[in-house]
């Protein structure tokens, strides 16, 4: 399988690889707006819902629901669900990682799947940190465990698929709890993986697989990066985003550069120097800008953190040509920017808020809210919703002079002694669907909304987004790119195209078949019978 895009290149040949054992088995807007995705409908941050409430207690006023959970990322609001990831258990046998949805509208469990958790240095107290993904168009739901599960739940919480990353694609576990948010786009689940495996999977590097999202079957892999020597420890999500007819995936690394991928193949279109150690930030994407902040030693000077504005409509290395504006000291480590209405909020590692000028990066105010940055802020009906790792939900008013405070609710749980109360952990960030502000925490999850408004939380028809490819084939891919199967098994595999643009061009008929390393035959419509009675590694060449 090749690294620059797995079963995908510039040339008449691709190839999939194939791993073959005679043991194991074969794996493989307005109120009824959604929050499908941890970054909301539009991966900005943002949602155009009105009517959202100003204040609330946790005792009740503009609470509408709250049930026992103990969560630790941001929960998805969609096809009539709230769902989260988080952990249960107290005692030491049966401490476990949970996935659980809820109806919206009054808070009923719809249902909730326990994981043993395997093969792993996290702490307990850090198990469920990634964000579930939601699909609208097949009421899927998508987890990514600490330890390496990858899941893909059907609306009643039976298992569709499952792969078990960590000893079926190298992944690496004990980056203290950091786990990667899984990516819907199209028929596919996006998601970053580090860590090493066999053969050209060898090396250790920063790796991005996808998944058909229907099957668990794998479209391509892709390993942009170099050889991780810094930071191993990194959760920045990618985003999908529409640049001059090109769709792109575009994410921060581990090795402390933004990359650009073509969403649908892999390939690797841009990349741009940020930082000497791996970015936790999720970028924005707003028309053909990219927006993107680090907290650790920036490359060309001594400062620490930086905010940048990046050009991406380039190719190759843009560093030195891209950058539209930076502003440098300001320490973005985790929480992911939002951009609403040309300006761009940022929060520091101190918990400050911080307003800058989308076009020009200028600072146009700051305020502080808390004492430690973890979670992203939102924007909702002229407010912004944030939540602070010390049990904290702020609700702020922006304006032209700057941001007012209108609300803080402190959120607690029972302390070690008797009658004693802490802060609650939040990691995660608010979501907000049907008219509604969700909040997954230590002390539950909240729905937080005006009572007598109307509810219409039914879930939203929606489509897979594709977009039709023109012209020539530039990229040719095999599927499954990936097959851990048993020996003797059958296996179907099929060629697709994609224009320039990397926009599909359909199924190709009439390929070439060949075999590389692996025996057994292939007929002419791709169908591979491996060769009885030995294990073997290959690859299927069209």
């Amino acid at each position: 399988m090749s690294e620059r895009g797995s079963s995908s290149a510039r040339h008449p040949l691709t190839a999939a690889a194939l791993a073959l054992a005679l043991i194991g088995a074969a794996c493989g807007g307005g109120a009824a707006e959604e929050w499908s995705s941890w970054r909301g409908p539009r991966d900005t941050g943002e949602s155009s819902a009105v009517g959202l409430v100003a204040e609330w207690t946790v005792d009740g006023d503009n609470m509408i629901w709250r049930q026992p959970f103990v969560g630790r990322s941001t929960p998805v609001v969609f096809d009539g669900r709230v769902c989260a990831n988080g952990r249960t258990g107290s005692d030491f046998t049966d401490l476990r990682a949970t996935v659980a949805c809820w109806d919206a509208g009054d808070g009923t469990l719809r249902w909730q799947h326990d994981f043993n958790v395997y093969n792993t240095t996290v702490a307990f107290t850090r198990v469920g940190w990634s964000s579930v993904a939601g699909d609208p168009e097949t009421g899927y739901l998508y987890h990514h465990g600490v330890d390496g599960p990858l899941v893909a739940f059907d609306r009643e919480g039976n298992i569709v698929w499952e792969w078990r990353l960590g000893e079926d694609a190298g992944r690496a576990s004990g980056y203290g709890g950091r786990t990667q948010n899984p990516v819907i786009d199209g028929r596919q689940v996006i998601l970053s993986v580090i860590g090493a495996n066999y053969g050209e999977y060898g090396a250790p590097r920063h790796r991005f697989w996808s998944f058909d999202k229907r099957t668990g079957e794998v479209l391509w892999t892709s390993a942009p990066s170099g050889r991780p020597w810094a930071d191993a420890n990194t959760q920045g999500t990618p985003v999908v985003a529409d640049v001059n007819g090109r769709r792109l995936l575009v994410v921060g690394g581990v090795d402390g550069w933004v990359y650009a991928l073509a969403v649908n193949t892999g390939e690797k279109i841009w990349e741009f120097q940020l930082s000497k150690r791996g970015i936790n930030v999720t970028p924005v994407v707003v028309g053909t800008t990219v927006y993107i902040a680090h907290s650790e030693e920036n490359v060309d000077s001594a400062t620490m953190g930086r905010v940048v504005a990046i050009d991406a409509t380039g190719s190759g290395d843009i560093t030195a040509s891209a950058e539209i504006w930076r502003a440098d000291a300001l320490g973005i480590g985790f929480a992911s920017p939002l951009y609403h209405d040309g300006v761009l909020y940022v929060v520091d590692n101190s918990s400050n808020l911080i307003a800058l000028d989308g076009a020009t990066g200028e600072e146009l105010w700051q305020i502080n809210v808390g004492t430690v940055g973890k979670s992203s802020p939102v924007y909702g009906d002229g407010k912004i919703y944030y939540t602070e790792v010390n049990g904290r939900v702020y609700i702020l008013r922006p304006g032209p002079e700057g941001p007012e405070i209108i609300d803080t609710e402190q959120i607690e749980v029972p302390g070690q002694d008797a009658g004693q109360e802490r802060p609650a952990e939040i990691y995660g960030s608010p979501a907000i669907g049907y008219g509604r502000v969700y909040v997954s925490t230590e002390a539950g999850i909240f729905a937080i909304g005006d009572p007598a408004a109307s509810y219409g939380g039914e879930g939203l028809p929606a489509t897979a987004i594709t977009v039709a490819g023109s012209g020539e084939a530039a990229w040719l891919q095999v599927v499954p790119a990936e097959v851990i199967a048993q020996a003797g098994e059958e296996i179907s595999f099929e060629v697709r195209a994609f224009d320039a643009n990397g926009n599909p061009l359909g199924v190709q008929e009439g390929a070439s078949w060949l075999l590389e390393n692996i025996t057994g035959t292939i007929d002419g419509n791709g169908t591979f019978r491996p060769a009885e009675g030995e294990n073997q590694a290959g690859k299927v060449i069209a």
